[in-house]
């Protein structure tokens, strides 16, 4: 077998030995095949983990630039600045810019992302003996409150909460 093939290639040719294996198909050509696959499904892995390590960090950073230009807007708003697309007042224009980059379909969906994170981390970790109102029963309270969690941190990621 070809040690070049690229991951299209491998995942095609391990379809078709899978299509024609019959028990006449030698344990040493199936193992290879194995090996073959399982080696790049762990560099596949590792370069995803990677990958998903620096899209967190830019997505962090974005969410910390987005808090910033936030405050930004507030201030500029507060003192009577209006944003004017541009205006001769880099006040106006600066506070408009600001607000078409705060409304970027991916900066949105990166801090949805992130608040619906942290909100399953609070619903995976609540303790269920906590009560705060409802039934008599404490696991029956906490399993709502958990349910209600993990249904806004679904609600975060489709847009429907704020």
């Amino acid at each position: 077998m070809n040690e070049a093939k690229n991951n299209k290639e491998l995942v095609a040719a391990g379809h078709e030995f899978a299509r024609l294996m019959s028990s006449d198909t030698p344990i040493i050509d199936m193992a290879k095949m194995v090996t073959q696959l399982a080696e790049r499904l762990d560099c596949t892995t590792v370069a995803l983990r990677e990958k998903t390590k620096q899209c967190d960090t830019l997505a962090a950073d974005n969410v910390a630039r987005a808090d910033i230009i936030g405050r930004l807007v507030w201030q500029y708003s507060a003192s009577g600045i209006g944003p004017v697309k541009n205006s001769l007042n880099p006040a106006s224009a600066l506070l408009h810019d600001a607000l078409e980059v705060l409304r970027h379909p991916a900066t949105v969906a990166a801090v949805n992302e992130l608040k619906a994170q942290g909100v399953e981390i609070a619903a995976t970790t609540y303790h269920p003996l906590v009560v705060t109102g409802g039934s008599d029963d404490p696991q029956e309270n906490g399993l709502c409150i958990r349910e209600d969690l993990l249904s806004f941190a679904r609600k975060l990621r489709t847009g429907e909460a704020i």
